[in-house]
């Protein structure tokens, strides 16, 4: 395999999973936005494959691909950041506007509206300024902005803008850097989003500052890097639906990392049997700005008019809910992409 076939390989897979990505997170916001209250232990071990174990490879396989496209660009360091404020600074305030101004209508037309507990009827200009950055809690690190699932966004930025640093970090201190922050993310408990964030994009930039294509290195040692997502894969699932362990989240976050691999693997061997949609790659930033408005709703839904359902039911709605999202996203996508599409590159970042 010579470099110029692995390469464009690579670069193929990179846009195949653009929408598996954007999909795992939709899986994890059905489940985490809206909690099933009381004890529903068979509900929560069925579902856990899907929306903690892969649910949560999303948003570090894309950090993982952003830090080695970052890098692996020739581009200047200002060069990168007048694209991503083109690419992501723009749509990240767009978006967020858009959600506050649905907040504000709704405040206006008589319905009290509460974010972060609480009301919008008490913010000052710094308030809703600061809704931009996070929703009014730090959260240990863990804060979002109005929109949530921009807080990858919003961390993505900090990582081009502190690039350099990073670079240097990953050139001379190589893995012993990489391993200190994966101890840090192992060892932080609930979110950990700046470790994650930190780790993600550097094991990213590794790849490309080095000139090696991890694609090529998850293909050579397939046998060995499928063995280790299948082990921990499994034993991350069994210390779930069983009694559990004390390490529990280590090995959950362990099992993460090598579901990257694997993607890159299953990405790879599906783009060259041919199953491709050009469709999906174009839609997923859109869908992943405009379905947590509507997992949102329609778990709320379920909550409340099924609280008290079998296991068996709010499992059905657990991935009926999915599949809702996912359409009614790709509707909204198609809809900006036909009847306004100036719009619809704007708030994507010209994608």
């Amino acid at each position: 395999m010579n470099t110029n076939e692995i390469n464009y390989r690579l670069s193929r897979a990179i846009t195949w999973l653009r929408f598996p990505l954007i999909f795992l997170i939709i899986m994890l916001h059905c489940y985490s936005v809206q909690r099933v209250e009381g004890n529903h232990d068979i509900y929560f071990k069925t579902i856990y494959p899907f929306s903690l174990w892969l649910g949560e490879t999303g948003v570090p396989g894309f950090f993982f691909i952003s830090g080695f496209l970052f890098f692996l660009s020739k581009k200047s360091y200002t060069q990168k950041i007048r694209t991503r404020i083109r690419t992501l600074f723009v749509p990240y305030i767009l978006w967020n506007l858009i959600l506050l101004s649905v907040y504000l209508a709704t405040y206006i037309i008589g319905y009290p509206q509460d974010i972060n507990s609480r009301n919008i009827a008490d913010y000052n200009l710094i308030d809703y300024i600061r809704l931009f950055w996070d929703r009014g809690s730090y959260d240990n690190g863990n804060f979002v902005p109005l929109l949530c699932p921009l807080w990858y966004i919003r961390n993505l930025l900090v990582m081009s803008i502190i690039s350099p640093i990073l670079y240097y970090m990953i050139r001379y201190v190589r893995e012993v850097f990489l391993i200190t922050i994966a101890v840090w993310w192992l060892m932080t408990y609930h979110n950990a989003f700046i470790p994650q964030t930190i780790l993600f994009f550097s094991l990213g930039s590794y790849f490309s500052i080095f000139d090696v294509n991890p694609l090529k290195i998850a293909y050579d040692k397939r046998t060995l890097f499928l063995f280790l997502f299948m082990i921990f894969g499994a034993s991350d699932i069994l210390v779930h639906i069983t009694e559990g362990t004390p390490v529990n989240l280590q090995i959950h976050r362990i099992a993460l990392i090598f579901n990257i691999p694997a993607l890159l693997l299953l990405a790879d061997y599906c783009t060259r049997h041919g199953h491709t949609n050009k469709l999906l790659p174009n839609a997923a930033f859109i869908v992943f700005c405009v379905h947590y408005p509507i997992v949102v709703v329609l778990r709320k839904f379920c909550i409340s008019y099924f609280n008290n359902a079998t296991d068996s039911i709010h499992i059905i709605l657990y991935y009926i809910c999915i599949i809702i999202a996912t359409l009614s996203s790709l509707v909204i996508y198609l809809l900006l992409d036909r009847f306004f599409p100036r719009t619809k590159n704007i708030l994507s970042g010209n994608r």
